[in-house]
């Protein structure tokens, strides 16, 4: 569906390999990049999820993102997507329906005191849990608490009567989820979404684990827009200097977050109230 360039690298000491990645997607958000080809990209990915969608959606289109591991670009994609989407004076909101290691408030330096998971447990919520992004047109609703229950939460009564509500208001939500093949959230929402856009990392996704992922969804029966190949140099694609004068532009493991414990898996219960009731 599209390519999109490798983010330029600026070397970062002393720091944390994971916080050296989030200042480099902060420095490539197209609300502040000037890079020319990432924003052309985005330009592409949005003209191509458009022509993808169905043309009988009544209210705002619902557009998941996803991946088959973890970092592999997706909730990078998922924000310059909303940020293209919002360029065009479209409503746009992102949600952040990652409720095991949720992203989205460090990457735009958003800060909420509830989110989506607080939302489920108690609609009333809502407004106050829906944040100004720093993109005109662009609102953001974080994770919120981490929940005991993630899977059942998302695939409850209470989301989809969520995901009514905003349909309302937004022409585009952008929902960045979690990873297909660590749990089943992203494949429990993809069937209630218009569509499914699924980011794969040039040169570090693995074939068995995409293949792996796109089962999962097929038997969801998600509608899968296509796959947007991330991480892409220009230069040693074919698309770079010599012609156009272009610049140039995990395995399956418990450890990382992604098992039992803390992460993608079994989360530790936090101060949410009780959710027992989550279809009434």
């Amino acid at each position: 569906m599209s390519l999109l360039p490798s983010k330029k690298k600026r070397a970062v000491k002393n720091r944390s390999k994971e916080f050296a990645m989030l200042q480099e997607e902060r420095q490539n958000l197209l609300s502040s990049s000037k890079d020319f080809f990432m924003r052309e990209a985005y330009k592409t990915l949005r003209t191509n999820v458009n022509f993808s969608l169905t043309e009988d959606i009544t209210g705002g289109k619902l557009i998941a993102v996803t991946s088959a591991l973890q970092g592999e670009g997706k909730s990078f994609t998922a924000v310059n997507l909303a940020i293209s989407y919002a360029q065009t004076d479209c409503r746009v909101l992102l949600v952040d329906c990652d409720l095991r290691r949720p992203k989205l408030s460090r990457l735009l330096r958003v800060s909420a005191a509830t989110g989506l998971s607080n939302v489920l447990v108690s609609p009333a919520l809502l407004s106050e849990s829906i944040k100004p992004s720093g993109v005109e047109k662009l609102d953001v609703i974080l994770s919120g608490d981490i929940p005991p229950n993630p899977s059942e939460l998302l695939g409850s009564a209470r989301m989809e009567r969520f995901l009514a509500a905003v349909k309302e208001n937004y022409d585009y939500i952008i929902l960045d989820t979690p990873p297909v093949c660590m749990v089943t959230d992203a494949a429990v929402l993809a069937s209630r979404v218009d569509g499914v856009l699924f980011v794969v990392m040039a040169g570090k996704s693995e074939r068995p684990a995409v293949i792996q992922a796109v089962d999962q969804l097929n038997y969801a029966q998600a509608k899968l827009l296509g796959f947007v190949l991330n991480g892409v140099d220009l230069e040693k694609s074919g698309y770079g200097y010599k012609k156009y004068r272009y610049k140039k532009y995990k395995k399956y493991s418990y450890r990382s977050g992604y098992g039992y414990g803390y992460g993608y898996g079994h989360s530790a219960p936090q101060s949410l109230e009780d959710e027992r009731g989550l279809n009434d």
